[in-house]
């Protein structure tokens, strides 16, 4: 089990609320799942990730980059590790090229399904593997079924979300049979222009305002947990109104950001 937060915006905005400073920050979360932290963001569409293995609740590094980011796509993980050792590079985010991505849950039957997950990946892709977890793993079957539909640096929204659909479909397929619990595989991944997350087996919380006129939001903000505990709509910054996802179901902006969302196991 771990933890993550995720935010793209029109505009850069700053995550120390929802990562250091609410009632139910990242790093309050991260006592729970002290197991390492990672951050990742953009700037002028080329990724940044910082990472380290130490709690988030521990570590002064931690507070002092949540509190210097100023980006419009950022994403956050904290760990608690079930699958591999608690190891740099079994931090999460993971990434790809521009892509970065990051799971909350755990993969039964793992040591049996392992294999079945390796052959569906990309040679290229499977050479850049460095750890031993099942979200790792999760990640590198993202970007190979997305780089045989597409140029995974620069996919089509539509593709993504078909890409992550997928994802889940072939890793419950590989791991359920005869397991005694499901496959938990909330993901939240982004290639700096469109963000899109899902929630299967994991709570999700969702914050977006209206649409303006032009169709586009001024933000999407995910967050595993809500960020300020039980706060009412609108007593706690302008990201105040976070509304649980419904199971088995995803959510996203593309690169123009239009919000979109959906069901894991219906096309859209």
């Amino acid at each position: 089990m771990c933890r993550l937060f995720g935010s793209r915006s029109q505009e850069p905005e700053r995550a120390a609320r929802e990562l250091v400073r609410a009632e139910n920050a990242l790093r309050v979360q991260s006592v729970a799942h002290p197991d390492g932290w990672g951050i990742g963001w953009y700037t002028n569409d080329s990724p940044h990730v910082v990472r380290s293995v130490e709690p988030a609740h521990a570590d002064l590094r931690f507070t002092e980059e949540s509190e210097l980011l100023h980006a419009q796509t950022v994403i956050a993980h904290v760990r608690k590790a079930s699958i591999g050792r608690i190891a740099f590079e079994n931090t999460h985010p993971f990434q790809l090229g521009r892509w970065l991505f990051v799971h909350n849950g755990t993969i039964p039957n793992w040591e049996r399904c392992c294999a079945a997950i390796d052959e569906q990946l990309e040679p290229s892709v499977r050479r850049a593997l460095v750890g031993e977890t099942d979200s790792e793993r999760c990640a590198a079957l993202f970007f190979s079924l997305l780089a045989r539909r597409c140029d995974p640096q620069d996919a089509p929204f539509a593709e993504t979300v078909f890409a992550l659909r997928q994802t889940v479909a072939l890793v419950r397929s590989a791991s359920e049979p005869n397991a005694q619990e499901a496959a938990s595989t909330t993901f939240l991944l982004t290639d700096g222009r469109a963000m899109v997350a899902c929630r299967r087996g994991r709570t999700l919380h969702a914050c977006v305002p209206a649409p303006g006129a032009d169709g586009r939001v001024a933000w999407l903000a995910l967050s595993s947990e809500h960020p300020h505990g039980n706060a009412e709509a609108g007593t706690a910054g302008h990201r105040g109104n976070w509304i649980p996802l419904e199971e088995d179901s995803w959510i996203g902006v593309d690169a123009d950001l239009r919000l979109h969302r959906g069901s894991l196991d219906h096309a859209e």
